[in-house]
């Protein structure tokens, strides 16, 4: 209260209210959040006239807007493990957070093959998919392996939407990506804009299988070594989506796991327990049918950086709004792609084709969209 004067003046809330009759005041006022810290003016003659209506000089303090508030991101730098319950049971993760990332714009997803290798494919100069690790270190995006579910031999693998692949994982694994997704969509503050999905084999299938369920969800997918299935589960996995994807594919000519002109699945027994797909090219039709590329013709490069590999690269580019990039690898087998993780040739994989590195050409495919 200002003394001496027939009125008064009070703060409260980092407000100045004054109520008087005609006088003169020395006038205090605020520009800070903290209460009780006044700060002296120079000294004002005030003429105040109303002599009932309270006056009220205010001085707000900034808050900062939600897109101003830093999002802490809730992983250390570096390759973490973690879980998530889904529906009871815990599944596991891993995160990688390159150095320096403060502020996550992109999220991309990668899913292992099946039949053994597992987490294994983000462990360095192990698999292809690791190179990812490097991309990431440079472009500055948060990275995930997520690990599917035991198959009959208990290793992990997913639960896609093959229906007569008997020998495959049954675990609830659409759910669990479904789950990720929309957990690092929210803690982060993203959207699906900002969300990305990528396989090979086993994984490649579920990410075909994922855009047929939730494709509102994510931005873009990328495909190593696979085709679609020939005898799906009923529901979305036959009648698929409309909502078009911009997808990237890449398939060798002479892969023995995923034939490109379709049959059984990693079929080395001779029992065709891993399903059966369709052909790479009827593969190729449906996502130009989707996307709305059907009378698109491709503008297309031919490249053979790696000489004493599995032979040339065909690179067929379907512009549009949501295009597809198809990398034919002739004479290539089920390997991932790579300049720098050689893979070796055996009855069951075949040769890998190291004219392109698989995790650059996908975050350059992926990039443009975020």
């Amino acid at each position: 209260m200002y003394p001496g004067h027939k009125g008064y003046l009070y703060l409260k809330y980092g407000f100045i209210f004054l109520k008087s009759k005609l006088f003169h005041i020395k006038l205090y006022t605020i520009c800070t959040c903290h209460k009780h810290q006044p700060i002296q003016l120079n000294m004002i003659r005030l003429l105040l006239v109303a002599l009932s209506l309270p006056i009220i000089v205010s001085f707000g303090c900034k808050k900062k807007s939600p897109a101003e508030v830093p999002v802490v991101i809730p992983y250390p730098e570096g390759l973490s493990t973690n879980y998530v319950a889904v529906n009871g049971i815990n599944r596991k993760y891993l995160v990688y957070r390159p150095a320096g990332l403060t502020a996550v714009k992109s999220v991309v997803m990668v899913l292992h093959g099946g039949g053994g290798a597992g987490l294994t494919v983000a462990e360095p100069g192990v698999h292809p998919l690791s190179v990812f690790r490097n991309v990431a270190d440079t472009a500055k995006f948060l990275l995930v392996y997520p690990e599917g579910s035991p198959d009959v031999l208990g290793s992990p693998g997913w639960n896609d939407c093959r229906r007569d692949d008997i020998a495959g994982s049954q675990g609830e694994d659409l759910p669990f990506i479904k789950s990720l997704m929309d957990s690092f969509r929210i803690q982060l503050q993203l959207t699906p804009s900002n969300m990305f999905l990528t396989g090979t084999s086993n994984g490649a299938i579920m990410t075909y299988s994922y855009s047929f369920l939730y494709p509102q969800t994510i931005r873009a997918i990328a495909i190593s070594s696979g085709n679609l299935p020939l005898n799906p589960e009923p529901g979305l996995c036959t009648t698929g989506s409309s909502i078009p994807l911009p997808i990237l594919i890449t398939h060798g000519t002479l892969d023995p796991a995923m034939p490109a002109t379709g049959g059984c699945v990693a079929n080395l027994g001779g029992n065709c327990t891993r399903g059966e797909v369709i052909s790479q090219t009827a593969t190729i039709q449906y996502w130009l049918q989707r996307n709305g590329l059907v009378n698109t013709t491709p503008s297309v490069t031919t490249f053979n950086i790696t000489t004493n590999d599995a032979g040339n690269v065909e690179k067929r580019v379907y512009s549009g709004a949501n295009p597809l990039v198809y990398y034919v690898l002739n004479g290539a087998g089920h390997a991932v792609p790579s300049r720098t993780v050689f893979s070796n040739t055996t009855p069951a994989s075949g040769a890998q084709n190291r004219d392109i590195e698989y995790a650059v050409e996908v975050w350059q495919f992926f990039r443009q969209y975020q």
